[in-house]
Order: structure tokens, then sequence, then C-alpha cells
């Protein structure tokens, strides 16, 4: 029986245990020298202006929603079709998803359909680059110039991905990414913010460690804690440990990559021209880093059955977020509607070989045939 082929892995490069026990050895496990080179080193990568290290990206958008002053009563232009923490973070700041509807094509939330959403109430404008597709940026941040509102950018899926030849999160407001365990690069768990914006950094940087600076700490002093604590934190910081394995990840990332977009653009070229099988559509504008690979496919159930039977393991990977009784119920939203009852993801990731590759590409184009 041919292996069965998982739809992700873990890229956990060979040098990540020395960089892990170069931590355990040193005795200092928190938040360190090994935090400050991975930030550093992933504004030299991806040329990100400012740049916080988080405990997972769902606290990277915390912190961020926090930053921007987002709290009870607030409103947020955001995305129904997403993993609930880009909402759950905005309930968390006591404050409400209003959910504008997706294109069908890309899965990303439409510009078309935010400024209807707008209101006196409303604080922030909330996009996904799902999948790592990156979403039509110029005119979500217009329509954020606009209203006067901040737009923070749910990059979880997107390390590495470009805009129009930019990195995501070397340009906007609040750029925030996901280093889980199957990401692109991982830490474990963990999560960057990017912001363009100085005093905002600053602030995000303070958020993430209970509202204090630590940099500003004497460790020479008895008491290092400043005399008044003006701001509610969290305890978000990322540890040196988790920062290690970051590190190993994002030294040989380009690898990653590699394989990632090897996998995808065949995926694209061979299965394009399938009547049951519709691959989403990236602009020429982009360039994606294939984090996960959906499509849409007349009867998903039979399809997953009919990949599953060949060892190719499929998933569904989010579902409409107002399906969820937490966001209010079911709104009108048709294109959402359309995708959450068709999208499925076959695999991609960076522990696939060529001959993984065309194995899912003959299961899908057998489907197509039946």
């Amino acid at each position: 029986m041919s292996k069965y082929i998982e739809l992700w892995s873990t890229f956990i490069p060979d040098e990540t245990s020395s960089l892990v026990n170069e931590v355990l050895e040193s005795g200092w496990l928190n938040t360190g020298e090994k935090e400050r080179l991975l930030r550093e080193e992933l504004k030299r990568k991806f040329n990100l202006p400012y740049c916080v290290a988080t405990n997972s990206g769902t606290s990277a958008l915390r912190a961020s929603y926090a930053a921007l002053g987002i709290g009870p009563g607030d409103e947020v232009i955001s995305t129904p079709y997403t993993f609930i923490a880009t909402n759950t973070a905005i309930l968390e700041q006591g404050a409400i998803p209003v959910f504008a509807d997706i294109q069908y094509d890309t899965l990303n939330i439409d510009p078309d359909k935010i400024a209807e959403k707008i209101t006196d109430r409303t604080k922030a404008i909330v996009c996904v680059h799902y999948g790592g597709n990156p979403c039509d940026m110029d005119r979500i941040r217009q329509i954020g110039k606009d209203f006067s509102l901040p737009v923070v950018e749910d990059s979880a899926h997107a390390l590495a991905s470009k805009y129009k030849g930019d990195y995501v999160g070397s340009k906007g407001d609040v750029v925030c990414f996901s280093l889980q365990a199957i990401k692109v690069i991982t830490s474990a768990d963990g999560g960057v913010v990017s912001t363009n914006n100085e005093e905002l950094y600053n602030r995000i940087q303070q958020l993430s460690w209970y509202g204090i600076d630590r940099s500003k700490r004497d460790p020479k002093s008895i008491d290092p804690l400043p005399d008044s604590i003006d701001n509610l934190g969290f305890k978000s910081n990322l540890n040196d440990i988790a920062a290690a394995m970051g590190l190993a990840g994002l030294r040989n990332v380009d690898d990653a990559l590699e394989s990632r977009r090897r996998i995808g653009e065949a995926y694209r070229d061979q299965l394009s021209d399938c009547s049951r099988v519709s691959l989403l559509n990236y602009s020429k504008d982009v360039t994606p880093n294939y984090q996960i690979f959906p499509v849409h496919v007349e009867d998903r159930q039979r399809f997953a059955q009919h990949m599953e039977s060949r060892n190719i393991q499929v998933r569904l990977n989010n579902r409409r977020n107002d399906r969820y009784s937490i966001f209010g119920g079911l709104k009108e939203l048709p294109s959402t509607e359309r995708a959450d009852k068709d999208t499925i993801i076959i695999p991609v990731h960076a522990g696939m070989n060529s001959e993984d590759c065309d194995r899912v590409i003959d299961a899908v184009r057998g489907y197509d045939k039946l």
C-alpha cells in the first residue's frame, strides 16, 4: 500500500536542536537573546519595519487590537471565512466583529463589501490573506484611509507571501503572523506583529508583557519594575526556546518555500482544466507562499472519500465563523455560504516530494473523471 500523504508537516531543520540546546545550556529560558535575534532576522529577511514577537498568532492579534484602542461596544469589520482566532480576539476586547462577505474565487474579504458595513462605531478593518494568497491591499488600505480606520492584516497564512513585489508585513498599519506548528516557520507556537508605526510598536511591545516595557528594566536593581503601570497588558511574550526553533526555521526558510512553490505551481498547472474541481484565483500582483491549497469541489464528501481511499488526506480548514453562536448567528453572506459548502484543502508542505505531488494530482484528476 502506498504511503499516507498528510495535509501538513512541521518544518524543523537539522540545526534546530543545537540552537535549542544553546538556550538550555545558557540557563536563561525566558525572553532573551534568541528572541531578539529572531526579531532582527525577521526584519532583515522580510523587510519588516518594527517587529514584536508573541507566544501565539492569536496573542499577536489580541495585543494589536488592544494597542489600537479597540474596546467594549466598538465594531471591527472582519472576514467570516477564517480560523475563529481572527474574530474571538475581537470578542476578547469586548468588541463586535461585523462580517463583510468574501470573494468566492480568493476566499479573501471582498473590498466592495467593506464600506457598506462601516458605522460610527467602527474602529478597524481586519483582512485575512487566506492560504497565503494576499488580499487586494491597495483597495482595502484606501478604504481605511477614506474612513480614517486602521487596517489589521491577519497574516497567519502569509509569511513570505508578496503583494505587488513587497513582502506581506513590509508595509501596512498592523500585520500579524503565526509561527504555529504547521506554518512555513514554526516555533512550536508563536506569533509576530509587524507595524510601520513606531508608537504603535512600543505600545504592542508593552502590552505583550503586562503593560511594561521590558527593555527599560534595570537588571541590577532590587526592584526592576516601574513605579507606575498605566496599561493593562497580557502575558504574551515569546520565550527563548521557542525563539530558537523559529530562528532555525527562518535560516532555512528558502528551502521550505521552494518546496511549497514547486507543489503549488504544479497543482495550478496540472489541475487548471478540471471541471469538478476549481482552483482559486491568484492575481498576477501576488506571490503566494502556498501555506495551504484550497480548492472548490463538487460533492465535497464524495471527493474526500475518493482522496482518502487513495491514502491522501484532505480536510476542511475553516468554516464560516457566523455559524457559531458566539458571533451572533448566521448573516446574509452569499459568497461565504457558497464557499462554506464546497471548499476543501489538499496537501502542500515541505515534507512532500515530487512523487507525492504527482499522486495528489493523479487522484484529483481521477475524481474529475468520475
